[in-house]
């Protein structure tokens, strides 16, 4: 990549585009269904969507059996792992029919207006992808935490400056996007690094080069947590998305550097808050598990590295520590996904066992509503 591809033509799309829904699934027997259902409410309903089953040794395929739909296709292919999901990915592009691709892993789900209202992008602006908002839902599809920063400074934004942000983080849920087919397959299809767990990132940044992107402001896609995003160590991820968005920067065009305007310091604090977080989450689980003496090591490190807000944070995860306390009620506060017990399990920071909202929570919906004039109907699901 020595400089800046061609910006695609435009296309003009079909009335009512066919949407090719790629579905990369394994082991989410638990949640496929759900996935599955909240693409047949759709009101947008020209699409078909293609399960690629990555060797599943649940009962994933029993439950897909269920949805006798047509438009649904299932594949069962010998498990090829994180490191492959490229093949995955590109596997069902090529069984795709559509003028567009959208993105929706099994364990995932959409909200019923999303297809209708992200086509409606396309047929009216010169776009490659768009993207909206996420909510993170648990195992039980509550809302465990909103995304409430709102994409309408995008809409009129240079593509270099997109191009910048997309440099300095990836704010681009997968869940939530759908990508231009044709420009998709220009850059080779979904791209993956070979020391990376996935595709989104590489290929959003190429994707960059190729057109426009254009948010719709609303929460388009329901992205669901596990236990193991919790426990396992992500720093590999972070530490090599880093690398891939420094790789990407340094192999464009002087003329493309200039106008994108990128400081390597505004990807380096980002990098460094990324961390922090992990530590974060660590020492949180640490807490919940009674380890106080790992958690009390995370939250000393955290205090000597970060700024005034994690040093408080740090400072009182220190004295939960040393007391021998969880964290927990924190999240309440903050908005924050909550862990549960001693299982570390997602729980909601939104309902109480009753379905109630917490008083703490039903504080921060009324300054939402009152000093950010918020409608957080769409924040919650009905599945």
């Amino acid at each position: 990549m020595e400089s800046i591809k061609p910006k695609l033509t435009k296309i003009h799309f079909p009335n009512n585009p066919l949407v090719s829904i790629i579905t990369p699934t394994y082991n989410h027997e638990k949640f496929i269904g759900t996935c599955i259902e909240s693409v047949l409410k759709q009101t947008y309903q020209n699409w078909e969507m293609i399960i690629i089953d990555d060797g599943s040794t649940d009962k994933t395929s029993v439950v897909v059996a269920k949805y006798t739909d047509d438009r649904i296709k299932y594949v069962k292919q010998e498990n090829l792992g994180i490191w492959k999901l490229n093949e995955t990915y590109n596997k069902a592009l090529e069984m795709s029919k559509g003028d567009l691709i959208a993105i929706l892993e099994g364990d995932d789900a959409w909200p019923n207006f999303k297809l209708e209202e992200q086509v409606k992008i396309f047929e009216k602006n010169n776009v490659v992808l768009s993207w909206g908002r996420k909510n993170n839902i648990n195992d039980k599809n509550e809302v465990i935490a909103f995304d409430l920063q709102s994409l309408k400074n995008f809409i009129n934004m240079p593509q270099e400056e997109i191009m910048r942000n997309l440099i300095i983080e990836n704010f681009l849920q997968p869940c939530t996007v759908i990508i231009d087919k044709n420009a998709l397959l220009s850059i080779g299809g979904f791209l993956q690094d070979k020391n990376a767990p996935f595709v989104d990132y590489t290929t959003f940044l190429e994707l960059s080069l190729k057109g426009r992107f254009y948010p719709l402001d609303r929460v388009l896609g329901y992205w669901r947590k596990h236990k193991s995003q919790v426990t396992t160590t992500n720093e590999t991820e972070v530490n090599k998305a880093f690398m891939i968005a420094i790789d990407f920067y340094e192999k464009l065009d002087p003329s493309i550097k200039n106008k994108i305007n990128f400081n390597i310091n505004d990807k380096l604090n980002f990098y460094k808050n990324k961390l922090n977080d992990q530590i974060a989450v660590y020492a949180r689980v640490s807490l919940i598990e009674g380890n106080w003496n790992e958690a009390l090591i995370q939250y000393k490190t955290l205090f000597r590295k970060g700024n005034f807000s994690i040093k408080l944070q740090s400072f009182m995860g220190m004295i939960c520590a040393i007391f021998r306390k969880d964290f927990e009620w924190v999240s309440v506060i903050t908005c924050k996904p909550k862990l549960r017990g001693n299982s570390g399990e997602w729980d909601s920071t939104l309902y109480d066992d009753n379905k109630n909202l917490f008083i703490f929570f039903k504080i921060q919906i009324f300054i939402f509503k009152v000093f950010l004039g918020l409608d957080l109907n769409e924040y919650f699901i009905d599945f």
